[in-house]
């Protein structure tokens, strides 16, 4: 009950989470995959349609449709495509009804046997290409619900990939092409984001997140507790600070096609 409602929370599919410049960079990558000869395309787990948005905006003429089976994804949806409700694990096409189908930060999220039988209805619906963007080698860090303890990732990720993973991810589609999409981030950043950790003692519980044992959510009496400064304060040195880090380019996400064998 805890993972449906996780994806109810109106904060999650707010649109702010899907306009920065590392996004829009993924965005870019991923349409850039995209066949030539595309006619139709199905994006699965579209969520509040940010890609679809995407490829609308780029004067897309192919025929676009979103599935997504949360609710609140779709009443926030920023896209003029149409998205229907459906899960991945059973959907609502026939069989090689869609040239291409994409699932973009999706497989991640799914538990053990729903991302076995998902797999398989991407490659049941996809007549030619599949596209498929997730987290890259990703360090996945627990947080701790201050309620109750349990330690969980806050973003429900289940599983870790890489390029042999992602190899071996259908049976009856290899995999055509790949890129790796790299962001900035700080040589330092491990060990500030555990120090972090540590001083904050968890007071930040993510907006988005929600415990699976307990059901407790973030933005509630438990976790509001003022810190030293303000929030607005917070912000600002927090942002002077990382303006004088060293940075470097780290993979962030990889994505990738694939065409039916």
């Amino acid at each position: 009950m805890a993972e449906q409602s996780y994806y109810q929370n109106p904060e999650l599919w707010a649109a702010h989470h899907f306009l920065t410049p590392a996004e829009a960079l993924r965005f870019q990558q991923c349409a850039d995959l995209i066949p030539s000869t595309t006619t139709t395309l199905l994006d699965v787990g579209c969520g509040n349609g940010a890609f679809l948005a995407y490829l609308e905006a780029r004067k897309s003429t192919m025929t676009l449709l979103g599935i997504e089976r949360s609710e609140a994804a779709r009443q926030a949806a920023v896209c003029r495509a149409p998205v229907q409700p459906g899960s991945i694990d059973a959907l609502p096409s026939a069989d090689r009804a869609h040239d291409l189908v994409a699932a973009m930060e999706v497989i991640e999220h799914l538990p053990y046997q729903v991302y076995e039988q998902s797999l398989a209805e991407l490659e049941r619906v996809a007549a030619k290409h599949i596209l498929i963007s997730v987290p890259y080698r990703e360090r996945r860090s627990q947080i701790i619900c201050p309620y109750c303890n349990c330690r969980f990732d806050s973003n429900y990720h289940m599983r870790r990939f890489d390029e042999i993973v992602m190899q071996q991810l259908f049976r009856t589609f290899r995999l055509k092409q790949f890129q790796l999409v790299y962001v900035d981030d700080y040589w330092f950043a491990p060990v500030l984001r555990a120090g972090y950790r540590v001083i904050s003692r968890n007071r930040d519980f993510p907006a988005t997140a929600q415990c699976p044992q307990c059901g407790f959510v973030g933005r509630s009496a438990a976790n509001t507790t003022s810190a030293a400064l303000p929030a607005r304060a917070r912000g600002g040195l927090k942002a002077r600070l990382k303006s004088r880090l060293p940075t470097y380019k780290r993979a962030n996400w990889i994505v990738a096609l694939y065409e039916r064998s």
